[in-house]
């Protein structure tokens, strides 16, 4: 790890990292699910992160996203209308 802030090099290094993983994720076609980053923890001041793809998890489409936050809007809603009532 670079320490407690990533330096320039490190920094370059893991958005270029990303930038890779992305590539690859849309020439598999595994668009639909997440690039989660991962420090390494070497001593190599210059080495930032590293990227892998998560096919374990799936990016919610469009119209599920939508219909995820309006649930998710109603609880919050109804929640707080119970508790002005108490």
């Amino acid at each position: 790890m670079a320490g407690k802030f990533l330096g320039r090099d490190a920094i370059i290094d893991t958005v270029k990292g990303e930038h890779r993983a992305n590539a690859a994720r849309r020439r598999e076609g595994l668009s639909r699910h997440p690039i989660r980053g991962f420090a390494c923890g070497c001593p190599d001041p210059k080495c930032g992160a590293f990227h892998i793809i998560d096919t374990a998890a799936t990016i919610p489409t469009a119209e599920e996203a939508r219909r995820l936050l309006a649930e998710d809007g109603m609880k919050r809603r109804a929640a707080k209308k119970r508790k002005k009532r108490r």
